[in-house]
């Protein structure tokens, strides 16, 4: 197949040396440059990958954009091809990546990973997809690997376990020792942001996030990484404030929506900084 992926950033490589070398593989640009480009990932070792480079998505099996669908100009690109997909955990945008599919099969291809730089991109601690939505099949037959797969809910829930705290360390400038005293607030709108998503994407009510959890996350990353945990956090969630608000403010209708109460989540938008 001929798979397109929107963007050129460090989980847009780390997806297109991830894919089958029998497929042909290639990235959408702004501006084009050059003809191809090549892609080098590495964890333990090195692969490369030369992926063409276009503006267009005219002549594309897939596309799995790993920018917002609500990003100028994605929307077009996701307008031809059979099979349309992205990297997005935020409710308004899988609803819009829902509604531009129409008929066509579509889904989420979601990183459960960190990952950074380029020539060669890192990545830890696996290079794993999640593949969700109507069209999870195609998507998991692209990989060289077996990739796991999950209701369409999973992701969107496991996003609103961990995006609180993120947004609670942005709250408090990325100081980790900061957002630890906040674990139980952070804790209790993770709780509601779950709970918010599940019912909006009918999945089971999930467990409460225990401080406890979210303390020991905050304290054990930071010893357990191969990187500089509070650098990278900034410098990735640093400058996309925007996207951290929209999901919050997304959790919040939800939960409104579905007679839940938001008011932790209330209270985190008011201190994150858009």
């Amino acid at each position: 197949m001929r798979v397109l992926v929107v963007g050129k950033g460090p989980v847009a490589r780390v997806l297109a040396t991830s894919l089958a070398e029998r497929h042909q593989v290639g990235f959408a640009v702004r501006e084009q440059t050059a003809d191809s480009l090549l892609v080098e990932t590495r964890r333990h070792r090195t692969a490369r990958r030369t992926v063409a480079l276009t503006t267009a998505g005219e002549g594309w099996d897939v596309v799995i954009s790993t920018a917002s669908p609500a990003s100028p100009g994605v929307a077009g690109l996701l307008a031809r091809p059979a099979v349309v997909a992205a990297v997005t955990q935020v409710p308004s945008e899988v609803e819009l990546l829902r509604e531009l599919a129409g008929d066509r099969p579509w889904g989420l291809v979601v990183p459960g990973f960190f990952a950074g730089g380029a020539d060669p991109t890192w990545w830890w601690p696996q290079a794993r997809f999640t593949v969700a939505g109507p069209a999870s099949d195609v998507l998991r037959s692209l990989f060289a690997r077996p990739q796991p797969t999950a209701p369409l809910a999973a992701p969107l829930v496991s996003a609103a376990a961990t995006m609180p705290v993120v947004a609670g360390l942005h709250a408090a400038d990325f100081d980790l020792a900061t957002a630890r005293h906040s674990s139980p607030q952070l804790a209790a709108a993770a709780t509601q942001a779950r709970d918010a998503v599940a019912a909006g994407f009918g999945g089971p009510r999930p467990r409460p996030v225990s401080r406890h959890a979210v303390r020991a996350a905050l304290t054990v990353l930071p010893r357990l990484a191969p990187f500089d945990v509070p650098h990278y956090l900034r410098s990735h969630f640093g400058g996309h404030g925007e996207q951290t608000v929209r999901m919050l403010r997304d959790w919040v209708d939800l939960g409104r929506r579905h007679g839940l109460p938001t008011d932790e989540l209330d209270a985190l938008l008011g201190r994150v900084p858009a």
